[in-house]
């Protein structure tokens, strides 16, 4: 039975190649096109495939390896591989049947596919004949076992990327696939530090609790640092003796965490269940869903470098007034539902207009990140420390009664606003700042939900009243709602 000829197309989403697919598909192909190679892979296992197009600059790293996996399929495809012409290679790669040079006319395209098909025809079959791959080869992945894990990568590769927004849970759920897929007992993942020098651990599974925490392993000091440098697997069939005598087996691997030609780290798996050793096809399953995660992992961290903008102040670093604003309506609804109590801090710097105008706004700027420094320190992780705006902060404490006003001589632990406001008199601003004019400090009110308010607004009316009450009796103070407007803080002079 006859069949349309089947494209799988491996491509960034240039213009003139979308155009040109969307020809290929009015002339009766059927075009499968991803831009990512392992999806490439799994499309060829899945289908029975004419012919390949693949973009040069889109191959994995080494691309030889990749296109031996293509060759070991059966039936094998009929592969084209597209690059500038400057990038041709002299001499011909039995790995590759043809090489388009970029640009192409539409109608080279179509020559180059047409003799492909054609030559399966000549065959006498309507796709590749099967090829049969050499049982002794190291390299490639069988056709059976391509074909069995198939529908399990591509059902973990959709819930990886399911998962991008909440990073945590896609670095616990892929090394679960991981042991998995490699029915392995032991198995860690180990991400790049920020600088890039250093894998650090993130996840383990299968270990004992009283290893410990492991300190960061330096690039190229440890097997596994060694597979994050060169970006190349490791796979260790048998280890006489086991590198410990607990391990369950003496065969292990290390597959880099890779997204063409970035690292981002390592996946380590040990203990294959039953004592069995790994094969070279577990290191390939292990390799591409590797390379699904390296993506997952990219897109994750696009996905909090975004959600750090918009919830973020970039000169604190402290919260801005948007998630504020999400975050309050979220903990007094909890505080009602839960009778619990939410208490309400608002700060300013004192006569901040001044120092503005002494110093500049640049050296304004620094006294506000020096301040909203000071503030975060003194609260807990679980308190929303926010940038309100200007020189003002608003702090959100959850469960947290009211504070009780200070008086002179009280230890600073009497009222946790009040220790804020003596850790910023306290400090020497000119330490960070040393061409600084003018003393810097601040004051405070504060409000708590539901003592001195019973919904939103009124509680931020109730605190700034009682803010407003400190500056009014000079600066350098803490009210409280509910006090008279005698109980302030003492003030230094």
């Amino acid at each position: 039975m006859s069949t349309a000829p089947v494209v799988v197309v491996l491509t960034d989403g240039e213009a003139n190649l979308a155009h040109f697919m969307d020809l290929l598909r009015d002339r009766g192909y059927r075009v499968l096109a991803t831009a990512r190679s392992y999806e490439a892979a799994l499309f060829i296992a899945r289908n029975q495939v004419t012919a390949v197009l693949l973009r040069a600059t889109l191959l994995p790293d080494p691309a030889e390896d990749f296109l031996r996996q293509l060759r070991d399929f059966s039936p094998s495809p009929f592969i084209a591989v597209t690059a500038p012409g400057t990038e041709i290679p002299n001499v011909s790669s039995p790995l590759v049947d043809l090489w388009l040079a970029e640009p192409y006319r539409f109608s080279a395209l179509v020559e180059a596919l047409d003799y492909g098909t054609e030559r399966c025809r000549e065959r006498g079959m309507a796709i590749p004949r099967p090829r049969q791959a050499d049982p002794k080869s190291q390299t490639g992945l069988t056709d059976g076992r391509m074909l069995a894990t198939a529908p399990r990568l591509i059902a973990c590769s959709r819930l990886l990327s399911e998962l991008e927004r909440d990073r945590d849970q896609l670095l616990t759920t892929g090394l679960e696939m991981f042991l998995e897929l490699a029915d392995a007992e032991r198995g860690s993942i180990m991400l790049k530090s920020p600088r890039g020098d250093a894998l650090k651990l993130e996840r383990r599974s299968g270990f004992p609790d009283d290893i410990g925490k492991l300190e960061p392993t330096t690039l190229g000091e440890s097997l596994a640092g060694e597979v994050a440098l060169t970006g190349h697997p490791l796979l260790v069939e048998d280890v006489d003796p086991p590198t410990r005598a607990d391990y369950a087996g003496r065969s292990f691997m290390i597959v880099p965490l890779k997204d063409r030609r970035i690292v981002l780290g390592v996946v380590n798996l040990t203990d294959r269940r039953g004592g069995e050793v790994f094969t070279q096809d577990d290191l390939e399953v292990v390799s591409l869903l590797a390379g699904q995660m390296a993506v997952n992992l990219i897109n994750s961290n696009k996905w909090e470098d975004l959600h750090r903008m918009t919830v973020v102040d970039p000169l604190t670093g402290l919260f801005n007034r948007r998630f504020f604003d999400r975050q309050i309506a979220i903990e007094l609804e909890r505080a009602k539902r839960y009778d619990r109590q939410v208490t309400l801090a608002l700060m300013d710097i004192d006569n901040f207009k001044i120092i503005n105008d002494l110093n500049g706004y640049a050296t304004g700027d620094a006294v506000i990140r020096s301040v909203a420094k000071i503030i975060q320190d003194n609260f807990r992780e679980v308190d929303v420390v926010t940038r309100w705006g200007g020189d003002e902060f608003a702090v959100l404490l959850p469960e947290t009664g009211k504070p009780i006003p200070a008086r002179p001589g009280d230890a600073p632990s009497v009222n946790y606003i009040e220790r804020v406001r003596r850790a910023v008199e306290k400090t020497d601003f000119r330490e960070q700042i040393p061409d600084l004019t003018g003393r810097i400090t601040i004051s405070a009110g504060a409000a708590t939900y539901p003592v001195d308010a019973a919904e939103q607004g009124s509680l931020f009316a109730v605190a700034n009243q009682a803010l407003i009450r400190a500056k009014r009796a000079g600066n350098n103070r803490v009210c409280v709602a509910g006090d008279d407007g005698s109980e302030f803080s003492d003030t230094v002079t």
